[in-house]
């Protein structure tokens, strides 16, 4: 083989849970990050979106609280105390925010091990809860003696295990409501006829007809997955790459690592390490990193190569 500098240095395979965008531009993406407005107006929406819902329901919650303890004492009740308590709960919901979305990415990105990812959630999951029980009981003191009033420690101890179930459901409320927001795009529609040889690619406010014989290498990048074509053209897509395995792996590109998806076709040589990984060259000059997981992938052309 002929030596090429290879296309992941050695800090590639130390990525964390969410694989990290490379440090090349891409697509005209100064350091390689996803900074398209319409991905910023995106995002801002979101937050928009589940930031009022919280809002709405501190304040439905807030009057039915109020009207419950008329009701029950029969007498006309205060509305400021209700007040006290959904405020200084929303006020953290919404500070904590990102801790729900930073769960939704966990969920939407994966891993391969399933109870690794149940701990990292139920790790976020007691984090977030933490954070708002423990900041909740302290702003409402801080507001109850503001207005010369004290807000009683036996309360918050006898409240703690009942604040805690409403926060698990609220947490997992919430990591939804990302999730779900954060779904693949539909394929575009552009109104021409499908051509059964070739699919569509969605990079940025543009949509383009990629031949797959083209097809080089797909990597993960966070929330996103690069395609690097021949010509050295890349595109950078919202996706996932198990979306992208399962819509290419009727044209040849199989999975060769955790992180990326290889074009079979395209391998021209064949590397075996002694831990089991290999490592490929393609026709294109690139060499390609394998995980051991995945050698089945390349099994054919290692008979091939011996």
């Amino acid at each position: 083989m002929a030596p090429h500098p290879s296309v992941h240095g050695s800090w590639y395979e130390r990525w964390s849970l969410r694989d990290r965008v490379s440090s090349g531009p891409i697509n005209g993406l100064a350091g390689g990050q996803p900074c398209a407005e319409d991905d910023h107006t995106w995002e801002r929406a979101t937050y928009m979106v589940v930031g009022s819902a919280v809002v709405a329901s501190c304040v439905v919650g807030t009057f039915s609280t109020a009207h419950d303890i008329s009701w029950r004492l029969f007498s006309s009740g205060n509305l400021w105390e209700p007040a006290i308590w959904y405020a200084t709960s929303g006020v953290l919901v919404l500070a904590l925010l990102p801790v729900a979305r930073y769960a939704a990415v966990t969920v939407h990105v994966g891993l391969r091990h399933r109870l690794g990812l149940a701990v990292i959630v139920a790790a976020l999951c007691a984090v977030y809860a933490t954070l708002h029980i423990g900041g909740m009981f302290i702003l409402r003191e801080w507001a109850y003696g503001a207005i010369g009033g004290h807000w009683p420690a036996a309360v918050a101890r006898d409240s703690v295990l009942y604040e805690l179930r409403k926060d698990v459901l609220s947490f997992a409320s919430l990591t939804a409501m990302f999730w779900l927001a954060w779904r693949p795009p539909p394929a575009p529609s552009s109104g021409r006829p499908v051509v059964s040889s070739g699919f569509w690619l969605r990079d940025g406010r543009k949509s383009v007809m990629i031949d797959p014989r083209e097809v080089v290498l797909v990597t993960s990048a966070g929330n996103y997955v690069e395609y690097l074509l021949t010509g050295s053209r890349r595109h950078l897509i919202r996706s996932t790459l198990h979306a992208e395995e399962q819509r290419l792996s009727h044209f040849g590109v199989a999975r060769v690592h955790r992180t990326r998806l290889v074009n079979i076709g395209r391998v021209v040589g064949l590397v075996a390490r002694p831990t089991g990984d290999f490592e490929l060259q393609l026709d294109t000059g690139e060499l390609v990193a394998g995980s051991r997981r995945y050698k089945t992938a390349v099994a054919a052309i290692g008979k091939t190569q011996t």
